[in-house]
């Protein structure tokens, strides 16, 4: 039994670094398409046409809350059932869950056309009707896709710790997109020729995930009787989805609306390397989220000291890793936008650093977000982000309207300082057996340090000669950094590193 028990063990801990190892390379991949891609929207169509394709990206990310928590609410109902091996209640969840998603696609596709129609006639653009059209519905070729035929397979492939699956196709197919992209931009000057290539991916995901699960898991009945009742807390999983489509989309569309699509272009351009980046941490946290349901569902205790231990760790690199940044992307900025006719809006050090605080604010969130999601604490915490929204769209536009960009993101920044502070201390005192001030000694010591790496570094101590020399200059203050980060969360956290290190050696010693 306790054999049966480590080879499940294991190979779970095999999905774990499989998933991780996938979602990285996806994202290198993906990062250097976003740096290449922007820049030659910029250097060919100007700052109104990137504005309005990234306007456009973001209020598609409104349009799939249509969805209605039914993705996150059916991984938090296959976690039990997973982890049992209950192969009756998993196809009951999975069935609902394809219910629901029918009748989002038929809303969501109905939305999307009315977008198209009105959406022309409203935006600050020079690009003509007929072309904006045309772009909006291709924008809304995936979606629809997504959600008729492809995101009942995605919830249970996330809940079984097989992301890497999708995440390798979703690898490839990119890689065919982007390239067909790339050169259609040298080529051509066709707006609508060149984003009819976004839709490749989602055409090619769907048929191979398709065929993936019906020879993997032959014992899925998609037309069992439905248990609509495991999907009851959808309507809270809405309420806190629109609260963080909210944080990642509105400030574009408030700006492009309030400022310009020039302005919306400048947010973009920031947005592109933090977003970017948020997405390479995202792959190693996402990747462990499957695993640590099957542990909180099975062994509480173990779950605690795990994720005790997980928090920690995650939040020293995650200040280390964005006061690097902040130190070194202002070059970049200036070599990214170089040739550009407005190059110099985008020459802002206020912007830089509101960015990078509100980036480390959304990755505080991110352990935050796993817990409630992995303990199915979506009704207790749903009035949290009805008041995150609320400071966040109240603030920000009246803020946007007194400051322009900055405005809008003091705006997002209050709102996340509120529902981070709401979210300790609930997960303390209902999920957790223990006192806020562990994580806050945590979160406190790691700024100060990063506040102190910033006063000694400032934004303007590298010159923008070249990307390479930004990067040589960036690598090697990063070894510093990171070793005082390091040494300061061993200080703080002196147990928990010990553990770690006791863990490594013993499983040194049994593969020597």
């Amino acid at each position: 039994m306790d054999k049966a028990k480590t080879a499940t063990s294991n190979e779970k801990n095999k999905r774990v670094v499989l998933n991780v190892a996938s979602g990285l390379l996806n994202q290198a991949i993906t990062i250097a398409f976003g740096l290449i891609i922007p820049r030659l929207y910029l250097v060919n169509f100007g700052s109104d046409v990137n504005g309005l394709t990234s306007t456009l990206k973001n209020i598609f990310a409104y349009l799939a809350l249509l969805e209605a928590g039914v993705g996150i609410s059916a991984q938090y109902a296959l976690y039990k059932p997973v982890a049992n091996g209950d192969t009756e209640g998993i196809n009951a969840i999975l069935s609902a869950t394809r219910k629901i998603y029918l009748k989002s696609s038929v809303i969501y596709t109905a939305a999307t056309l009315v977008f198209a129609l009105v959406y022309p006639f409203i935006a600050k653009t020079e690009v003509d009707y007929f072309t904006v059209f045309v772009l909006i519905m291709l924008y809304g070729i995936p979606g629809i896709i997504m959600y008729s035929l492809r995101g009942k397979y995605n919830a249970f492939l996330e809940v079984e710790g097989k992301r890497y699956v999708v995440t390798t196709l979703s690898t490839a197919t990119l890689i065919i997109s982007n390239v067909l992209r790339l050169l259609l931009l040298l080529v051509s000057d066709n707006l609508i020729l060149i984003q009819a290539t976004y839709c490749l991916p989602s055409v090619i995901q769907v048929v191979f995930i398709s065929i993936y699960a019906k020879r993997k898991y032959r014992w899925i009945d998609w037309k069992a009787k439905p248990d609509m009742s495991a999907m009851s807390q959808k309507r809270s999983v809405l309420i806190h989805q629109i609260s963080g489509v909210i944080f990642a989309n509105t400030d574009t569309i408030i700006i492009s609306f309030m400022c310009g699509m020039n302005y919306a272009s400048v947010y973009a351009v920031y947005s592109l390397f933090f977003s970017n980046f948020s997405k390479i941490i995202s792959s190693f946290t996402g990747g462990m989220t499957f695993r640590f349901g099957h542990i909180y569902h099975s062994d509480k205790k173990r779950f605690e000291s795990v994720f005790g231990a997980y928090e920690s760790v995650f939040y020293m690199l995650l200040f280390m890793a964005y006061t690097v940044m902040a130190a070194f992307l202002m070059p970049v900025i200036r070599l990214y936008t170089s040739g550009v006719s407005d190059a110099a809006i985008y020459d802002s050090t206020l912007i830089l650093l509101l960015f990078a605080a509100w980036s480390v604010m959304s990755g505080v969130e991110i352990p935050l977000i796993q817990l409630q999601t992995i303990a199915g604490k979506f009704d207790d915490t749903k009035n949290q982000a009805v008041a995150e929204m609320l400071i966040n769209i109240v603030i920000s536009l009246i803020a946007t309207w007194k400051l322009g960009i900055a405005g809008c993101l003091i705006g997002t920044i209050a709102a996340l300082f509120y529902r981070i502070n709401a979210m300790i201390i609930y997960s303390s005192r209902s999920i957790f057996s223990r006192e806020c001030s562990a994580t806050y000694k945590r979160l406190i010591t790691n700024a100060a340090v990063a506040v102190a790496v910033l006063i000694l570094l400032g934004t303007e101590s590298c010159e923008a000669v070249s990307y390479l020399y930004v990067a040589g200059r960036a690598c090697l203050n990063a070894l510093w950094i990171g070793l005082l980060f390091l040494a300061v969360n061993v200080a703080i956290d002196f147990h928990v590193y010990a553990g770690l290190f006791g863990r490594l050696t013993a499983k040194l010693k049994k593969h020597a």
